[in-house]
């Protein structure tokens, strides 16, 4: 395995760099706005927080695969237009975790405890100062675990994205093993790669969890 990783190292860590590059790029885009959404879903317009219920309902009822596969060819016929792969992974990734996040959002809101609220509202509080300083702590000790997964799972799901041809680092051993075919040693090391990467982020969600249980 070290052989092929100081032989192939600079195809390793391009594919690497791509798939943080998607991991980035789909969170930074998605979570903000997944936030916003459950707020103002909850809080404000009931109507938008029954939309993201449907999303959510969808999104767990189509593969992501098959989203991201009509993404990259009927939708970009039925438009006549070619899109980079690279972005049309981000746009259906992204498009999921946004969904994801504003849906788990919407739900720690519904099940915070009104009790708080009426505490706050007994000392003279005002909205603003009830949702800064008591809502929006505990909410994000209970949000900040499940985003942090949710960022895991769309680091797995960064590997469908080989399907359609972007070199992210499981096409990248695909690439490699189809030049040399020792899928024993190259595979192994794709589980190194995503091992180090996951790991630390399961356990943080792990503490996170633990942690801030209320």
């Amino acid at each position: 395995m070290l052989d092929i990783l100081l032989t192939y190292h600079s195809a390793f860590l391009s594919g690497l760099k791509t798939t943080l590059e998607l991991l980035l790029l789909i969170a930074v885009a998605s979570i903000p706005l997944g936030i916003l959404v459950g707020v103002i879903g909850t809080r404000m317009m009931p109507a938008l927080g029954s939309v993201v219920s449907t999303l959510r309902f969808l999104t767990s009822s189509i593969p992501v695969l098959v989203l991201l596969f009509w993404l990259h060819y009927p939708l970009q016929s039925i438009l006549h237009i070619v899109v980079n792969p690279f972005w049309t992974t981000v746009l259906a990734l992204g498009l999921v975790n946004f969904i994801l996040t504003a849906d788990i959002v919407r739900r720690e809101m519904v099940l915070f405890p009104n009790s708080y609220r009426e505490a706050a509202a007994t000392l003279g509080l005002s909205l603003w100062s009830t949702a800064r300083f008591i809502e929006l702590p505990i909410l994000m000790r209970r949000i900040i675990p499940q985003l942090l997964s949710n960022q895991g799972n769309m680091l797995e799901y960064t590997l469908l994205a080989s399907f359609i041809s972007v070199p992210e680092l499981f096409r990248t051993a695909q690439t490699i093993n189809a030049s040399i075919y020792r899928p024993v040693e190259v595979y192994s090391l794709l589980i190194l790669f995503f091992l180090a990467i996951l790991g630390p982020l399961h356990l943080a969600v792990r503490k996170l969890k633990k942690k801030y249980a209320i």
